[in-house]
């Protein structure tokens, strides 16, 4: 599709709402570094000092906030709006991966907020057996104790859906449904579907480009202010901390906040250890979604909706690591280990006991917090 094409016109507004887990944040820290370069294109990138407006969407009441954190005042909501507004005829471009979560109230108020006839919506699918294993790790980064089979289970498990860790995986990835709810307010014609190709880096920003009428080569993806992921033994060092954690009677909120201001920090400082990245899935899952990119594919092919890539994308190749059975997972070299140790030792010494305890089940509304921070992977 030719950038002619997919140019909007002069005054619109293009909300990007992720989802989680698609590449959103090296997007915003490429349109917030570009900043100066948008303005003689007709183009403002509207957001806060982050590289994403997170607390007017969870102003708004849109899951994604910190766990244990108060919802923002409406302020940042109004301030993000009256931006937006200030922009005039200009195009104006708003990214936050929340907005994947919103509810059709919510997503009424966002588009009659910064002008129904001029809002333009673009989303972002991402291959299942990409997207799952990146979802397991900042579940467990979040403090989650379950091994990937043990996750899968739940998330994969049809009659259930309305476990809120299903609901978490799926609201904003059940990619027939996000649109649908989009669509039902914005219309089709004004929605975008981009099909993520992870052999193609140029894909995502090049589509912006394209929508916005901004030159070739202007949003630049830098990769030194985007969390790496994990690979699966540093996930599962994490988990082991974790479960010993719980063991000691620390909550979610405070296993959270050990592996993040600790061990995440030296983790991630690192080169990333050689070995594999996410663990292989068990076949009976690997089944499961099969079946269910399959389905995907024909959703998206039947979409009103412009799609850009091809949805031929979103099938899982053949040489998907698989496992007949329980696999030992790899281990972390011993200095990645002691400094995780190390890490956890000094954040206990600090931690308040009276915050310690153990709830096996978080409030779903701070649960949410999950993807702060995503990774691009």
């Amino acid at each position: 599709m030719s950038s002619e094409s997919l140019l909007l016109p002069p005054g619109a507004r293009l909300v990007h709402i992720g989802p989680h887990k698609t590449g959103s944040t090296a997007i915003q820290v490429a349109l917030q570094e570009a900043q100066a370069e948008l303005e003689p294109h007709g183009v403002h990138y509207s957001t806060g000092r982050r590289h994403r407006p997170d607390k007017a969407g969870w102003a708004l009441g849109i899951k994604g906030r910190p766990a244990g954190s108060k919802r923002p005042p409406m302020w940042h909501w109004k301030a993000l709006v009256a931006d937006v507004a200030e922009a005039g005829e200009q195009r104006v471009c708003i990214s936050n991966e929340d907005f994947g979560r919103a509810t059709r109230p919510q997503i009424r108020t966002m588009v009659d907020a910064f002008g129904a006839d001029r809002v333009h919506v673009v989303a972002v699918a991402r291959r299942l057996d990409r997207y799952l294993p990146s979802q397991w790790q900042e579940r467990v980064k979040a403090g989650d104790r379950r091994a990937f089979d043990d996750w899968l289970r739940v998330v994969l498990d049809r009659d259930d859906d309305f476990d809120w860790d299903r609901q978490n995986v799926w609201f904003a990835h059940d990619t027939a449904q996000l649109v649908k709810r989009w669509v039902k307010v914005v219309g089709e014609e004004r929605f975008t579907l981009i099909v993520s190709d992870e052999s193609d880096r140029q894909l995502l920003p090049g589509t912006f480009e394209g929508l916005l009428g901004l030159p070739a080569g202007t949003l630049r993806p830098n990769p030194s202010r985007s969390n790496r992921g994990l690979s699966w033994a540093e996930t599962e060092l994490v988990r082991a901390i974790n479960v010993g954690a719980a063991e000691q009677g620390l909550s979610r909120t405070q296993r959270r906040t050990f592996v993040k201001q600790g061990v995440l920090k030296d983790m991630q400082a690192r080169p990333t250890p050689e070995g594999l990245k996410n663990p292989p899935f068990p076949d009976w899952a690997l089944e499961t979604l099969r079946s269910l990119s399959e389905r995907r594919i024909e959703a998206i092919r039947a979409m009103g909706v412009r799609v850009v890539g091809d949805p031929e994308a979103m099938r899982i190749p053949d040489d998907v690591p698989v496992t007949a059975g329980p696999v030992e997972p790899p281990g972390v070299s011993g200095d990645v280990a002691a400094a995780a140790v190390l890490a956890v030792m000094q954040l206990a010494v600090k931690a308040d006991p009276a915050e310690g305890a153990a709830d096996a089940t978080a409030d779903p509304d701070d649960a949410a917090d999950a993807d702060a921070g995503e990774d691009d992977e």
